[in-house]
């Protein structure tokens, strides 16, 4: 779909953010030392009312329309859809695109927590993604994220906001606490071969209904997954997610090579392309 195309059936998506929602995505949030000591034991935190009231709505907005234009020319039906693409409707890279949702997607108010909570003196996107689960949509699969990225670090996290309500039965979050403590532990194929992996089916997990506005921050070395969206709604939900400043490139085991956070790098090379700008 041409820009010009888009501008006219999504202009809300080119237009300039008001500036009291620009604010409201940029007001420092402040963690509390439980929080972070929370955060470092379990490799995953809840907090409330990260965004509210007309910030929230345009940011559902925006978003929305933005899965939207990317998603509207695929008419094919749930059950028509891979297994994996029936875990959520992917869209990322959405800030590349869409003005608006860069003005989310930049904002200091979730990177600082992400750099407070990974203990960093700043902080780089490595993408975003709006991950909605239709009605009637499968599990996310167990999996931990890092596994897929090539980043040398093990200092990644990931802002999963729920623009509405999102209980259980919509297809909450759950993780496995400390399982961050592990290292990467097993590759889970959730595109080709989705499954629960040997090592963490015995494992005790916490479930973290959130209401719209809130969001959880987990490591990316945390093994997670979400319920199936057993409603008739659509689960809305997006995130952000960053890595330390200064974090390196690496090729040298089964991680994606061809992530477009990281093309044209070597091996060893510091991250630092178009696509991974520091936030903070």
């Amino acid at each position: 779909m041409g820009l010009n195309i888009l501008k006219e059936n999504y202009p809300v998506l080119f237009e300039e953010t008001p500036t009291d929602i620009k604010q409201a995505y940029n007001t420092p949030y402040t963690l509390s030392s439980i929080q972070l000591e929370e955060y470092s034991e379990n490799g995953f935190i809840k907090l409330n009312k990260v965004l509210e009231g007309n910030a929230l709505k345009f940011a559902r907005e925006v978003i929305g329309e933005a899965v939207k234009a990317r998603t509207e020319p695929d008419k094919r039906k749930l059950e028509e859809k891979s297994q994996f693409e029936q875990s959520f409707l992917q869209c990322g890279y959405l800030a590349l695109d869409f003005p608006a949702v860069k003005d989310f997607v930049f904002g200091k108010r979730f990177a600082g927590i992400a750099k407070d909570l990974m203990k960093v003196n700043g902080v780089r996107l490595w993408h975003d993604q709006a991950l909605y689960k239709e009605p009637g949509g499968r599990i996310t699969d167990c999996h931990q994220d890092e596994s897929y990225w090539p980043i040398d670090s093990e200092l990644t996290t990931t802002m999963w906001m729920a623009l509405v309500d999102v209980p259980q039965e919509k297809g909450c979050m759950r993780f496995i606490p400390g399982s961050h403590k592990w290292g990467i532990k097993e590759y889970v194929d959730i595109f080709e071969q989705p499954h629960v992996p040997e090592s963490v089916k015995e494992e005790n997990r916490i479930t973290v209904p959130l209401e719209a506005g809130d969001v959880t921050f987990h490591s990316g070395l945390t093994f997670h997954e979400a319920f199936p969206n057993k409603t008739r709604e659509m689960r809305e939900a997006m995130t952000v997610i960053y890595f330390e400043d200064g974090a390196t490139f690496t090729s040298e085991d089964n991680r994606s090579k061809d992530h477009k956070s990281c093309w044209g790098l070597e091996h060893g090379e510091i991250i630092d392309t178009q696509y991974t700008p520091k936030i903070i």
